[in-house]
């Protein structure tokens, strides 16, 4: 039944984040993704289904067909795992959402969501994740760039960092976003770390 209900809530969202997108693509650049801007009533529908959100969308020119979306699971600054991944057609405009709730408190279960919408179709894959831990710490963080340029392959837009130590965490830098390769180590400060990203084709 939740699950049913928080499908409902976000294809209306979707409705909603497209009606908006229309409007704004205009003055969007081409070939680019960008945090979405939301409406008081868009973050409502989002806090009604989420615990954590992540909006994006973008703009691209008819070379591009094609989107790629996943979530990379770090351990200790090293890559255990994929989640989520998916592939979907696009036309010009569209939203990408990330999101998680949780499922069940018992046996710490997350539900990891993401959703892509261009043109009329929705195309929405989830799955299970267990976070353990007594007295994580979490820090959210979004790729800073007003606009990413979608030319660039495997883009970071988001992440998602617990930490154990009690010396407390930090957001990773605005360089890791632009440049992971060279701030790899950034992962290290974490227990676990989960990085959305993309790839346009």
């Amino acid at each position: 039944m939740r699950r049913g209900l928080f499908f409902v809530i976000l294809t209306i969202l979707l409705l909603s984040l497209v009606a908006c997108n229309e409007d704004v693509s205009k003055n969007v650049k081409t070939n680019t993704i960008s945090g979405a801007k939301l409406t008081e009533r868009e973050d409502m529908l989002l806090a009604g289904t989420a615990d954590q959100s992540f909006v994006f969308d973008f703009n691209a020119n008819n070379q591009y067909k094609e989107v790629a979306v996943w979530v990379e699971k770090y351990e200790s600054g090293k890559l255990v795992g994929e989640l989520n991944r998916m592939s979907t057609e696009i036309k010009n405009t569209g939203t990408i959402i990330f999101s998680t709730a949780k499922v069940n408190e018992e046996n710490d279960q997350t539900r990891f969501s993401i959703s892509v919408h261009s043109e009329d179709a929705t195309n929405t894959t989830w799955s299970p994740e267990t976070i353990k831990g007594d007295n994580l710490a979490m820090v959210l963080g979004k790729n800073p760039s007003e606009s990413m340029s979608i030319k660039d392959k495997n883009i970071v837009l988001a992440s998602m960092g617990y930490s154990s130590s009690e010396k407390g965490i930090s957001d990773l830098s605005t360089d890791f976003y632009s440049d992971m390769g060279s701030h790899i180590d950034e992962l290290k400060n974490f227990d676990t770390v989960y990085l959305l990203r993309c790839t346009f084709k």
